[in-house]
């Protein structure tokens, strides 16, 4: 490749990109870039996660680790009487996430900039965590996610995950340690979805 299809091929990967896709039966609009994960389509792994969550419609909830907010914004749509945080602690996520809620005109929504829960109001409580847990976390952060979760979650939340396959077992341990339950709810060739509930 030579030099000016590079810079031509630059140009492009400058530009934003723009999906449109079915989430649980409806059409979603998404811009995205280079550099968040999965940027040209939904991933696999968070659709998987989205067709075993309970949507209940008052439900409140928060998108830990939001990306460009796929989740966030499926649960404003599923549950019009709740309010919507989507955190991430990318601050390119964030400008996309808030693009994308704003584009769907989901106003139930809030996104905000956050290192796990360490920005978010200590006084709010969610009834629905959802999160497309990294691999690439450490243990210590993972522990982090779920202790800072349970401290923020109603009686009755549900934290639901979607992890690796070589996740799984640790996840199903950590939950029923912080938690004291954990459901396998699916378990794909690549994903395993893994909920517990706050009693």
């Amino acid at each position: 490749m030579n030099r000016q299809e590079l810079d031509s091929l630059h140009t492009r990967w400058r530009q934003d990109l723009h999906f449109e896709e079915s989430v649980l039966g409806k059409p979603m609009k998404f811009t995205s870039t280079w550099g968040l994960f999965s940027p040209e389509k939904l991933d696999e792994g968070s659709l998987m996660l989205l067709d075993h969550i309970e949507f209940r419609p008052a439900d409140s909830s928060i998108d830990l680790g939001c990306g460009y907010g796929v989740l966030g914004m499926t649960a404003a749509r599923e549950c019009p009487e709740g309010q919507h945080l989507l955190i991430d602690k990318d601050f390119v996520a964030i400008e996309y996430a808030k693009k994308n809620c704003a584009d769907n005109k989901l106003s139930n929504t809030e996104v905000q900039l956050s290192n796990g829960f360490r920005h978010v109001d200590p006084k709010r409580r969610f009834d629905l965590v959802m999160s497309n847990l990294p691999a690439k976390a450490s243990k210590e952060q993972h522990y982090l996610y779920l202790l800072d979760a349970y401290n923020a979650m109603n009686s009755g939340g549900r934290f639901y995950v979607v992890t690796i396959n070589g996740l799984r077992e640790f996840m199903q341990r950590t939950f029923k340690e912080v938690f004291g339950n954990s459901d396998k709810l699916k378990q794909g060739k690549t994903y395993t979805i893994t909920m517990a509930q706050k009693d």
